[in-house]
């Protein structure tokens, strides 16, 4: 009964190769050789940053150039900024970093509540705070909900969600004192999203309280 030199297995005497690894049975140890070359993952991310940037650079340099030389200013050239930017913010970052689902959707909502706040600039100059008093709201009551179906549907990992979604209800609760400051009230969108935190905080408390509670001291260092 021959051996094989790299995972141990018993090999029959009639077998050339073994059958776990594949690799010659009389063969020396050697390194391995890999049928395909390796893509170095690092290379290709810092070629893509560089051709995404010489291209966003180049844009908005050229549209710039147009609109001051047409209109001698930028006005519909901060148009073409945003949109980079919020390419970059929800596209870029996240495909560059390799960012996990949850960072990416941050990422994601981010662009969602910014491009929400620029067309409410561009609108009303914010004289009718709709991005703030509607649109955000339910921006966050969408990620909270996509949050709680992701903290379900992952076995490992939970205790990420279950912060993320404390955060949220933190936020909220920040955001009604927003309101009462920058608008002298408070609309109902950000009260209905404190107490969708409030709820997930209390369910956490409940039904996780190891891991939450476990997974807060860590996170505050107690």
């Amino acid at each position: 009964m021959k051996q094989c030199r790299k995972c141990g297995v018993n090999i029959d005497g009639d077998l050339g190769n073994c059958p776990l690894c594949g690799a010659f049975v009389g063969e020396e140890k050697s390194p391995t050789i890999y049928e395909y070359p390796q893509v170095n993952i690092k290379t290709r991310q810092k070629l893509f940053l560089k051709i995404s940037m010489f291209i966003t650079v180049f844009v908005i340099a050229l549209v710039a150039a147009i609109n001051l030389a047409v209109n001698r200013t930028i006005s519909w050239s901060l148009h073409v900024m945003f949109g980079f930017a919020l390419a970059w913010i929800c596209i870029g970052r996240p495909t560059i970093k390799i960012f996990n689902t949850r960072k990416h959707l941050a990422w994601n909502f981010a662009g969602a509540i910014a491009l929400l706040f620029y067309i409410n600039i561009w609108t009303s100059k914010l004289a009718n705070p709709w991005a703030f008093t509607l649109g955000m709201p339910i921006v966050v009551l969408t990620w909270a909900t996509v949050l709680e179906i992701l903290c379900f549907a992952h076995r490992g990992g939970r205790g990420n969600y279950q912060i993320a979604l404390t955060k949220l209800f933190a936020l909220s609760a920040i955001c009604i004192g927003i309101s009462f400051i920058w608008t002298k009230t408070c609309t109902w969108g950000w009260y209905v999203c404190t107490a969708r935190g409030f709820v997930d905080v209390l369910a956490l408390s409940f039904f996780s309280k190891d891991t939450y509670f476990g997974e807060l001291k860590r996170r505050l260092h107690v």
